[in-house]
């Protein structure tokens, strides 16, 4: 597609920064967002989307980086988007995991972006679901999420990943409380990361436990990592790819049905915000008792 970087010619920098620009006009919305959106959404659907959530400080970061090598061994090229805090100041990125995410010596084989959540309920942005869209059109094959540390009701990495792997830590909390944040009943995969930390015989036996009560024949695993060390990466990495080679094709569909949805919507709505506008908009009497139901009626009819 003419907005964005196909990863087969990652080497033209003059191609990623206008995948870089798409993805930046995403993020400030408009109708031009609207526009490259629904150009990406043109293209067949073939990018597998990891979704990696948890609660701050469980070493997400550290965790992607360490898989990187892996990704890039098994896909050849990786886009991540990484959901920061936004800044007070600016509104922008503050850029925490571009900080500690190692991943500049890949070259140009990776791309990275940070996106600032700017508010979004959700442990995403806003931005997220379009820039995943624009990545696959461009023919990224792997895209991974980061989430901001997530809460009990940020789950929306879940709507947008093929498969979703929630990292944890010894010492995280009861079961209760996992159960809580509906975190059991989301994740595809489990990891027990910083597994030098005491505590952790007894957090996996919990987290086992959980997940034994879930309503599914096989509950997902859990598997125990130290990221900084590359302790346990490569076992986590197998599974991670058997999942995404068996994760359901209805997914992508899902993703690209909710984008054509939400494109619809906000045509839709520019749509009628230019007729509000409008002198079409104004009654023939000139009344100022025009009900809701009387400017939908002259709206459609104008359209017709």
């Amino acid at each position: 597609m003419n907005d964005s970087a196909a990863a087969g010619g990652a080497n033209d920098f003059a191609a990623r920064r206008a995948l870089a620009k798409s993805i930046s006009t995403i993020e400030s919305g408009g109708a031009e967002a609207l526009a490259i959106e629904q150009r990406a959404l043109q293209q067949p659907a073939a990018a597998h989307v990891l979704g990696i959530t948890g609660p701050p400080g469980a070493g997400k970061s550290s965790l992607i980086s360490a898989l990187l090598p892996h990704a890039l061994d098994h896909y050849g090229a990786v886009a991540i988007l990484a959901v920061d805090p936004s800044s007070s100041l600016t509104g922008g990125a503050l850029l925490g995991d571009r900080v500690r995410m190692d991943y500049r010596h890949f070259d140009q084989k990776v791309f990275f972006r940070s996106m600032a959540s700017r508010g979004y309920q959700g442990g995403i942005a806003a931005a997220t679901r379009a820039s995943v869209n624009v990545l696959d059109a461009a023919g990224w094959p792997l895209v991974i999420i980061e989430t901001l540390g997530i809460g009990q009701v940020e789950l929306d990495v879940m709507d947008l990943a093929d498969r979703v792997a929630v990292v944890l830590n010894p010492g995280w909390g009861d079961s209760f409380q996992a159960n809580k944040a509906g975190l059991t009943e989301q994740g595809d995969a489990f990891v027990l990361n910083k597994a030098d930390r005491p505590g952790l015989e007894n957090a996996k036996i919990l987290l086992e436990q959980s997940l034994q009560c879930l309503p599914t024949a096989t509950p997902p695993s859990v598997f125990t990592t130290i990221a900084t060390d590359n302790e346990g990466i490569s076992e986590l990495w197998q599974a991670l790819t058997k999942l995404m080679q068996d994760a359901p094709t209805t997914q992508q569909s899902k993703r690209r049905c909710d984008a054509l949805k939400e494109g619809a919507k906000t045509q839709l709505l520019q749509d009628f915000e230019r007729f509000l506008e409008s002198p079409a908009a104004a009654s023939p009497e000139n009344a100022s008792s025009d009900d809701a139901a009387d400017l939908l009626r002259r709206f459609y009819r104008q359209r017709d």
